[in-house]
């Protein structure tokens, strides 16, 4: 392959209908071990059924910008399923060498990172990521949180950490903030409101996904952040590689791989024997308690091929020719 040849990679909108963080990105970010190997920066054209906005429905570039000046020929189209047949990696927990890859390829916006200079967050912020809706209904990949819960343990790791004086926010939960604030009476808290169901029916709403992102930056930004399992919060380790951040519930062995990235943040843990007891019930099925699973893939990595021929020659027969040739289907 020539590096200097441009490439576009590109997705249907149909062909991404999940979240922004859990799938959009990371299937995005799965490609990058084997472009990053190969030279290869190409064009994108990332489209998503909950996430575009306009006719187009693009997401990226957009609610991330490129870092590099794309290629202004296209030589090579390829459709991002086709990563998923072929040259997908497994992510692993060396944040500082996923960074490094991530930010090869992407930056946040100037909008992004102004709009989260103009909330001018103190240093000393304990940043929680409470996620409800529909997280609080399954269990196959987490073990729901109960949003007393979930404050409780906020509030034992405040008491172990005095330096703590204020909170941030990010939630997908509605009237979380009141409960926080009611909770928390003696320290500022602050939060950007309350949103949309992220699988809402319907097109995109203005500034959806420039939402979840600002609600990421800001959490990169904290001192410490406590967060119920979601790719938006375990992706504020991606974006900030030293952020002391903490799970409050297991990520489950629910495929073949750990969730990257939340199963690579550490898990809370507290002497107090209330909390205590609330994570030991939290932290029922995680994949860290499989010797297997752990000694596979807890050992700290950037990324790892996930496929080998034989898989390869599997998913040729389960996704068909068209994909294997990596055409993009139109919108």
């Amino acid at each position: 392959m020539n590096p200097a040849s441009g490439w576009l990679v590109a997705s249907a909108p149909d062909d991404l209908e999940e979240g922004l963080f859990g799938q959009v990105l990371l299937w995005v970010f799965e490609l990058l071990p084997w472009l990053a190997a190969r030279g290869l920066r190409p064009q994108w054209l990332i489209r998503s059924q909950l996430y575009g906005e306009g006719p187009g429905r693009c997401v990226l570039p957009g609610v991330f910008e490129l870092a590099y000046e794309a290629p202004a020929r296209v030589a090579h189209r390829r459709s991002l399923l086709w990563a998923r047949v072929l040259h997908t990696s497994v992510l692993g927990g060396d944040w500082a060498g996923t960074h490094a890859l991530w930010t090869r390829y992407f930056r946040v916006p100037a909008r992004i990172e102004a709009r989260a200079d103009a909330l001018g967050l103190p240093a000393a912020c304990l940043g929680l990521h409470y996620r409800g809706t529909d997280k609080n209904r399954q269990t196959i990949d987490t073990n729901a949180v109960d949003a007393d819960d979930f404050l409780a343990l906020a509030a034992a790791l405040l008491a172990r950490r005095p330096e703590l004086r204020c909170v941030f926010l990010a939630s997908d939960e509605p009237g979380m903030l009141q409960r926080v604030r009611a909770r928390f009476p003696a320290l500022p808290v602050t939060g950007l409101g309350d949103v949309p169901f992220h699988k809402a029916p319907g097109p995109a709403c203005a500034g959806k996904a420039d939402r979840a992102l600002l609600d990421c930056v800001l959490l990169a930004r904290c001192a410490v952040v406590l967060k119920c399992s979601s790719a938006l919060s375990g992706f504020a380790k991606v974006l900030n590689p030293g952020l002391e951040c903490y799970r409050v519930a297991a990520c489950k062995m629910f495929g073949d791989v750990p969730y990257f990235p939340d199963a690579y943040v550490p898990r809370l843990e507290l002497d107090d024997p209330a909390a205590r007891a609330i994570l030991a019930r939290q932290m029922a099925g995680d994949w860290l308690d499989d010797p297997v699973a752990r000694a596979r893939w807890a050992a700290p990595f950037v990324a790892r091929r996930r496929f080998g021929r034989a898989r390869v020659a599997l998913n040729a027969l389960k996704y068909g020719v068209s994909v294997l040739l990596g055409r993009p289907r139109k919108a």
